[in-house]
């Protein structure tokens, strides 16, 4: 018998959009948001974390996942790319006056980006196109953009925040392969504070599984998740 190759991660990307509206069994569908016509974006992965948006303001099973818009956080994103989740979270999660997002990006894009140049030709320009869409955006004055790699910005975050928890919301859509995935979660899901929210994108294809959920099983600090079908939103002890 031969093995089945184990589909790239731009296989299951092209697939995103029908998971993730397939998997969670949602009826108030006029529930899930839109991003404003205004912004520039080339690619449709944010499709993700809109359907997980609508799945914890409308699954009662993820009541205790549901974010008030008006609710002071502070969110931290780790992976930007053209802004597109930098610019969800502004337009809806930042309402609160000292609510605030930091952003952070090196701006050069991953493995698979430059595998496959010809299919995102967006690639040279990421930052501009970005720093353009948060510019947009209704609460742009209260982001904060980092360029840089996730792991390198920690300890200047670190000595700037401490090292209680200090995060209510955190993101994860950097880089893909298994060590990144692990680094980035090890680092910055101690710093969530109890009763906050770790969004993890792209945990439908299997290296980022990997490397989540061994952190996750190490740490001990998820009070409970839900599946939305390519992201896994988790709920803080």
């Amino acid at each position: 018998m031969v093995a089945s190759a184990k589909p790239s991660f731009k296989e299951l990307m092209s697939q995103m959009k029908e998971e993730t509206q397939a998997a969670p069994v949602i009826a108030a569908q006029a529930n899930k948001k839109k991003l404003n016509e205004r912004y520039t974006l080339n690619q449709g992965w944010y499709d993700a974390l809109l359907n997980t948006d609508m799945v914890l303001g409308s699954d009662s099973q993820a009541a205790g996942l549901k974010l008030d818009p008006e609710k002071q956080r502070q969110i931290v994103e780790i992976g930007v790319y053209e802004g597109a989740s930098t610019v969800f979270w502004s337009d809806f999660y930042l309402n609160h006056p000292k609510s605030r997002l930091i952003s952070i990006d090196p701006f050069t894009g991953s493995q698979e980006h430059h595998e496959d140049p010809d299919k995102y030709p967006e690639l040279a320009n990421i930052e501009t196109t970005a720093r353009g869409n948060i510019a947009k955006s209704d609460n742009a004055a209260k982001i904060e953009v980092i360029k840089g790699c996730s792991w390198d910005v920690f300890p200047e975050l670190n000595r700037r925040f401490g090292s209680d928890p200090w995060i209510d919301v955190l993101y994860i859509d950097g880089a893909h392969d298994p060590i990144s995935v692990a680094r980035d979660t090890a680092l910055y899901l101690p710093m969530v504070k109890s009763g906050g929210v770790c969004i993890f994108d792209d945990f439908g294809h299997p290296d980022v599984q990997q490397g989540v959920e061994g952190v996750l099983a190490a740490t001990g600090v998820i009070g409970f998740a839900v599946f939305t079908g390519w992201q896994l939103a988790c709920k803080i002890k």
